[in-house]
């Protein structure tokens, strides 16, 4: 008969841990953190439900105050002019106005030539890549084998992305005079809001934390709209080059097409190299003749995206690729194009306003620690 010892080293006959008590209580400190964070999280729901009801009247409206924000110092430099603060505000809205006015104006016949050109694009597309797009039909009926599904069939006639984004003409028209409307009073009224909210805070340390993120806001989003223009422009004229050389029609609506869909991240760029390459199509004889002009535009896009916008724009505007992609995903969800294009500026906002925060509550507990040690040498 074995010894019961030599059994002791399996873990089957090994003694049986002590259980741990589970029944502890939840201390104060960790039931208000859970409370916290379920208030934060039910906040954000009901935040986030709330912006997609009204998207008709908050889009126009966040996307005025982002614009005011960027065109506020500008009204600063005409009010230490002494120019009154509403005749600044007007003027800066009809000078941005009328630059949005001459470029629809000069853009007319390009972007009306191209839209001709749309169903010649389309045959092109199919015509030249008939094997791609069969290939992908079977692998799509293969799928669809697999799943017990059957897919509609791929048509790259469905409709045009462009359009199928576009809002319809009353609903656009309203946005926009929403949109203008909320710039102009932004721009004459944002001094007497920034002190009536600075009389909201209670101290001076909130106050004086307040008027720093009021200020870094406007300087921070100020400076990225600028600098990222800037790049868009040198984009636009370089691109405006690539489809002269390839002997595309309209160059000007190449450039513009490329300064528009650059200020959407990730997925403009994708549809100005597809749209390069369907244009080549119409006319070149080979498939590979056609590439030259979307892989210039892509490597191009791939220099400026990972050499010149990080050095131009700086540390302190820098962001997290990963933040600005979850921004990315969620605005374009919830607001479409748009609120693609406003998502680094409202992930900018939020990051002023965690760092003001940061620094009022260290700025907070450090005079806390001042009290404390003042409180003993006192009564000593």
């Amino acid at each position: 008969m074995l010894n019961t010892s030599a059994w002791k080293p399996f873990p089957r006959y090994m003694g049986e841990p002590e259980v741990e008590d589970l029944h502890e209580d939840v201390t104060p400190s960790e039931h208000d953190l859970i409370v916290r964070y379920a208030i934060i999280g039910i906040f954000v729901i009901l935040t986030t439900a709330s912006l997609h009801l009204t998207k008709m009247i908050a889009l126009p409206i966040t996307a005025g105050i982002i614009f005011g924000l960027v065109l506020g110092p500008a009204v600063d430099w005409l009010v230490r002019r002494n120019v009154p603060q509403h005749l600044a505000a007007a003027i800066i809205v009809l000078l941005f106005l009328g630059v949005i006015t001459a470029a629809i104006t000069v853009l007319a016949v390009p972007v009306a030539g191209w839209s001709d050109q749309a169903p010649a694009m389309m045959t092109a597309l199919k015509t030249k890549l008939a094997g791609v797009f069969a290939v992908m039909d079977e692998a799509k009926k293969a799928i669809g084998a697999l799943t017990g599904k059957n897919g509609a069939e791929l048509s790259v006639s469905q409709g045009n992305p462009l359009i199928d984004i576009a809002m319809s003409g009353s609903t656009a028209a309203g946005g926009m005079l929403v949109f203008v409307a909320t710039v102009y009073f932004w721009l004459a009224t944002r001094r007497h809001l920034k002190a009536r909210a600075l009389r909201l805070c209670l101290g001076r340390g909130a106050r004086k934390s307040a008027g720093a993120f009021f200020q870094e806001i406007e300087t921070r989003v100020a400076r990225y709209f600028g600098l990222v223009t800037l790049i868009n422009l040198g984009m636009g004229i370089l691109t405006m080059g690539i489809a002269w050389l390839a002997g595309l029609p309209f160059p000007i609506f190449w450039g513009a097409l490329a300064f528009i869909l650059n200020y959407l991240a990730f997925i403009g760029p994708i549809i100005v190299t597809v749209m390069l390459f369907a244009g080549a199509l119409i006319d070149a004889p080979l498939v590979l003749t056609a590439i030259w002009p979307a892989a210039a535009y892509f490597v191009l896009h791939l220099i400026e995206g990972n050499a010149v916008t990080p050095v131009f724009v700086g540390r302190r505007l820098t962001i997290s690729p990963f933040l600005v992609f979850i921004g990315f995903i969620f605005w374009l969800w919830l607001w479409g194009p748009v609120g693609a294009v406003l998502s680094t500026p409202i992930l900018l906002v939020a990051m002023v306003a965690q760092e003001e925060f940061a620094r009022y509550r260290a700025a907070q507990a450090e005079e806390q620690a001042q009290t404390q040690d003042q409180v003993p040498a006192q009564a000593a």
